[in-house]
């Protein structure tokens, strides 16, 4: 007892030393932390998705021992509810935090608790356009075929603003008097209400009007403006040409006037890409190809002989339709793979980062 209390005020001051480094070597392993996490946003249904200028990530702090704060502090993410989001800008709360651990402490900053959200619809609806053709080409000259380039515009926006948007787009009227040749007429596409926009940001529509002379004298000659037609068109896609339609050299043993050659000619590609719904892909690939023009001739000119197509390959690009991937099954008759102008689907949603 002796030797344990001889010199006891210096033992006593080690002691309380000893302990003073404890506490301070355990309070230097532990690190707070002020960083900025992801935002995890939740899907939406009913054609909502979160858009452009949303809050991206969410401000905390982050407390805990340094080796743990360092190692989750990457993976944290926050997450709000979907019950809170609408249509426009929503100013909501954080309702939990993920991706932490035992032993780390996540709390909200002062005065920075909320994150935007911007919500915006993406329903869409197919507008078919149509041009006016007025009057008729001089003497010994006939329009021969018409072309629209996009042949329909898809609207996205908020369905609540479709009723200003009519089915049909009707453009200014071409007048045809004094054409004696083919030309190509633009125009702008008509302005949309607010809330509403066209996809692809499509800004003009052309419209091509093919003028031929009426001719019927037996010979060689050059048929401008047979159109070209799509073969075996998969009902989800679309299919874009690089030429809407061709010119065809033939020699003719009898008279026969131009309309009567153009509308017995029918030139045509075979489409051959398909649409994989389960895994959301165009097979083989969505590519341009390159597919060679067919040809065939009616009975009625049986006589003609076809001496060449220009051009005789075009370039195919194919996209999956809009109302593809929402529930959408495409058209029934498979035509031109166009959407269906009175409908209104939700387009696919993006895919996740």
């Amino acid at each position: 007892m002796k030797a344990l209390l001889n010199n006891w005020q210096a033992k006593l001051g080690s002691i309380i030393l000893a302990t003073l480094f404890y506490i301070n070597l355990q309070n230097s392993k532990i690190l707070v932390r002020e960083v900025n996490i992801k935002i995890e946003y939740p899907k939406l249904s009913g054609g909502l998705i979160i858009a452009k200028g949303s809050d991206t990530t969410f401000p905390v702090k982050v407390e805990g021992v340094r080796d743990y704060v360092n190692f989750y502090t990457p993976s944290l993410k926050a997450y709000i509810s979907p019950a809170d989001l609408h249509p426009g800008e929503n100013i909501v709360n954080v309702v939990r935090f993920g991706g932490t651990t035992p032993g780390l402490r996540i709390s909200k900053i002062p005065g920075k608790e909320k994150v935007k959200i911007i919500v915006e619809s993406n329903v869409s609806r197919t507008i078919i356009i149509e041009p006016k053709l007025a009057g008729d080409p001089p003497k010994d000259y006939i329009k021969s075929s018409h072309f629209v380039s996009p042949t329909s515009l898809v609207v996205v926006g908020n369905p609540s603003e479709f009723d200003k948007v009519g089915r049909i787009v009707s453009l200014p009227s071409i007048s045809l008097k004094d054409k004696t040749k083919t030309f190509t007429q633009k125009f702008k596409v008509p302005d949309l209400p607010a809330g509403l926009r066209y996809r692809d940001n499509i800004k003009e529509v052309s419209v091509t009007v093919n003028i031929v002379a009426d001719s019927s004298t037996p010979g060689e000659s050059i048929v401008l403006g047979v159109p070209v037609k799509c073969q075996n068109l998969d009902k989800s896609l679309e299919a874009e040409f690089s030429e809407q339609e061709v010119s065809v050299k033939l020699q003719s043993k009898t008279p026969l006037r131009s309309i009567q050659i153009i509308k017995g000619l029918n030139a045509s590609v075979v489409c051959s890409h398909k649409y994989d719904p389960k895994v959301k892909k165009i097979l083989p690939d969505n590519k341009p190809v390159v597919a060679k023009v067919r040809l065939e001739k009616a009975p009625s000119l049986k006589s003609v002989e076809i001496q060449g197509v220009f051009p005789d390959r075009i370039s195919i690009l194919y996209r999956v339709r809009s109302d593809i991937g929402s529930g959408g099954a495409g058209s029934e008759d498979g035509g031109d793979g166009n959407s269906d102008p009175g409908s209104e689907e939700p387009l696919p949603e993006p895919e996740e980062e």
